[in-house]
């Protein structure tokens, strides 16, 4: 059995058909031809190898999928957990107490159209907390979705560029976007200027087929409610590696 199936089997608890159906399928989609050099390589990276290549849209789309899915199921308890105190202060710290960032989550996730993930993230450089949302098979890595692109190609045409200059002109006629699979800015940094270097700590999975069974076609609420008693805190803090105070940050 290849990599990404095997991976997923092992880990995958008998919690029902949402988490052993869905990932099962999702990894078979995700699974790269046998005899490449991705052949044993797991989601994560290959979503972020491929986030670039509209060609390999299908394999990222699955390898995402696959790794939210399993990230989601993986941040779940079946008994209520106490969450770590140094995280607890932490989250506080960001979101002014605990009961906020439940109401934010599950403001996020209810108002979402469409299907996708809520994520708990915490930046690089500075520990601090924050929440975002993604859609569909989207994921929360920067490293996924870099793009160098100044000038929106889709908007120019002939009215628009009256006036330019001679360079401007030339400039705005170009191909602007040169970070892809190939260009002299494809082997730059990953993470687009202005971004944020971050790590995805906790999430929640918004798709229909994860509520909708159980919870109804108006139940989307109930659920995030639901999911919120049953988040492994000690697994979020290990994802989010706390273990020491914050400098004080003047």
């Amino acid at each position: 059995m290849d990599t990404v199936s095997r991976t997923y089997r092992r880990q995958a608890k008998p919690i029902d058909w949402r988490y052993v159906r869905s990932i099962e399928l999702l990894a078979c989609w995700a699974n790269p031809p046998k005899g490449t050099e991705d052949e044993n390589v797991e989601p994560k990276k290959l979503l972020i190898k491929y986030a670039r290549q509209p060609d390999m849209a299908s394999l990222f789309n699955h390898a995402s999928m696959a790794h939210n899915n399993h990230f989601f199921f993986n941040c779940l308890s079946p008994n209520r957990t106490s969450i770590p105190p140094l995280l607890e202060e932490q989250l506080t710290e960001d979101f002014s107490s605990l009961e906020t960032l439940k109401r934010e989550f599950i403001a996020n996730g209810s108002a979402m159209f469409g299907p996708g993930y809520v994520w708990l993230v915490k930046a690089t450089d500075t520990s601090k907390f924050r929440l975002i949302n993604t859609y569909i098979a989207g994921s929360p890595y920067p490293g996924a979705h870099y793009r160098r692109q100044p000038i929106d190609m889709a908007t120019q045409n002939q009215e628009n560029v009256k006036g330019l200059s001679g360079e401007d002109f030339a400039r705005q006629n170009n191909v602007q976007n040169t970070v892809g699979m190939m260009g002299d800015s494809s082997g730059r940094s990953r993470i687009a200027a202005g971004g944020v270097a971050l790590i995805p700590v906790l999430c929640v999975n918004t798709w229909e087929h994860v509520w909708l069974r159980d919870f109804g076609v108006a139940g989307k609420s109930w659920f995030l409610e639901s999911w919120w008693d049953k988040i492994d805190w000690n697994v979020v803090a290990h994802n989010a590696d706390i273990h020491i105070k914050r400098s004080i940050r003047m």
